[in-house]
């Protein structure tokens, strides 16, 4: 049976309903494949304090990757638990790597001066930091260790408190990218948490 065409003084459909669905079957869609990115190479960090302001903020959510040779500079995840430096309900910490083994770190009137091994002293440039960088002697970083800062350097909990971890300790990297997306990041995740908490 065909179907009658319209006529011209009937009312036309509203688009409003199909404009929803489209819009929650996008959301759904983009929701499933930052999951199945999410999954596979990256976790989120929920981050909770102040110690990477203003690089990252308390209530902001950022990705780290699950692989990774970290370096200098970056920020890293490093799990903590049964750590005795640490709160027992702290899993993980975030944090700025500064040296790793082989490398000795200080600090003189508030700049943070890393040597290589076989090399000098040089300063470090952070643009990122926030606060004053407390004074602290010469530490070498042993085998298979890493020296750890926050950025915000007046509140931070790190290596000049509780001295070197482990490398192997890390978890995860934190990239620039995932810092400059946050913004998106933070709500996506927030998103994906609610619908879990729905469906679970």
């Amino acid at each position: 049976m065909t179907r009658r065409p319209r006529m011209l003084n009937e009312p036309k459909e509203s688009a409003a309903p199909y404009v929803v669905f489209a819009v929650v079957v996008a959301l759904l869609l983009v929701v499933l494949i930052v999951n199945l990115l999410r999954v596979t190479y990256t976790f989120a960090v929920d981050v909770t304090g102040s110690s990477m302001e203003d690089t990252i903020h308390g209530g902001d959510i950022v990705y780290a990757l699950r692989s990774f040779d970290a370096e200098r500079g970056d920020i890293v995840i490093i799990d903590v638990q049964g750590d005795p430096g640490f709160d027992p309900k702290t899993e993980n910490i975030i944090k700025r790597l500064i040296a790793k083994e082989g490398d000795c770190v200080k600090c003189e009137d508030g700049v943070v001066y890393v040597k290589p091994a076989g090399g000098e002293y040089a300063p470090l440039d952070e643009p990122y930091t926030k606060g004053v960088t407390p004074d602290f002697p010469e530490v070498a970083v042993g085998e298979g260790e890493i020296f750890f800062l926050g950025d915000h350097r007046d509140v931070s909990r790190d290596s000049t408190e509780v001295g070197t971890r482990l490398y192997s300790d890390i978890i995860g990297v934190v990239p620039d990218w995932a810092v400059s997306i946050k913004w998106l990041t933070t709500p996506v995740e927030k998103f994906r948490y609610a619908l879990q908490d729905l469906f679970s």
